[in-house]
This record gives C-alpha cells, structure tokens and sequence, in this order.
C-alpha cells in the first residue's frame, strides 16, 4: 500500500465501514455528516481528481458512490453514502469540489435525492420535458406499480 493511501485509511479509520479493497480500488461506507471531511481531504489534501459520483436505488434506499482518483497512480478512492427513499438527503459537495454541481443536480433530478448546502439545487436534465413534473424522479423504481412478468416457455 502506498503511503499517502495508509495514512488515509489511518486517519479516517473510525469514520469507514465496510471497506473492500481491489486492485487500484478503494470502496468504503461512510456516513453523510463524515462526508464533507473526507472528500476534502481526497481533493485538498491528497490532490484526488472528482471522477464522476453515480446513485443507485437499493433495496432499502438510494446511495451515492463517488469516484475520486489519485492520477499520479492510477488509484481510486470510493466513499459510498446511503439514505432513505423516504426523504433522500446527502450534504452536497460543491463548497469544496465546485465540479460536482452539475452532477449533484443531475442526482436530484434523477434520483430526487437532495443534497444539503448545493448552491443552485434545481432540474437539470428533465426542466423543460412536460412528462416529468417537479415531483418526478424518472430513476426511481415506481412503488406500488404493477409489473407484468413474461412467461417463459
């Protein structure tokens, strides 16, 4: 393990859960008020590049996933926050990384997901599409839909 990556995981090892480790990637939990801290310190002080962060539906839940990479050595760093689908809320990371606001706006629109302390939180993919309205969320798995299963023969 590399240095600056062992001091890390030193550092925040009271604030990870579940930690998996793959070759050049690092996935662990954390929770939402840890978040802030930890992405600072990926993009501040370890000089990580935001790659991209992705929302997923879960079974009891939406969580974010984001891709923070050290370029000087290929090496990825995935912190993964989870909240409810009742009333979805992440602090928002653009008062540190301003590169996330677009794709913090994007998870909103998408995913209704809200992300606390975002400067400009508002649709952005689905604004002018008169399927959607402000309260829809077109990724969100639909509760209590009826699904039609095919039968296989």
């Amino acid at each position: 393990m590399k240095e600056k990556e062992q001091i890390f995981f030193e550092k925040f090892k009271d604030k990870f859960t579940k930690i998996i480790k793959k070759k050049k990637r690092n996935y662990f939990n954390v929770k939402n008020k840890d978040l802030i801290e930890i992405a600072d310190y990926l993009f501040n002080t370890m000089k990580c590049r935001l790659s991209i962060c992705t929302a997923t539906e879960v079974y009891d839940g939406l969580e974010v996933l984001y891709h923070f990479t050290d370029d000087t050595t290929g090496t990825y760093y995935n912190p993964r926050v989870k909240t409810s689908l009742k009333n979805p809320e992440i602090n928002s990371i653009t008062p540190i990384i301003e590169g996330a606001n677009w794709i913090e706006r994007e998870m909103y629109d998408l995913f209704g997901i809200k992300f606390k302390g975002h400067q400009d939180l508002k649709k952005l993919l689905t604004i002018n599409s008169p399927e959607f309205s402000e309260d829809d969320h077109p990724m969100r798995f639909k509760r209590n839909q009826k699904v039609k299963v095919k039968s296989q023969k």
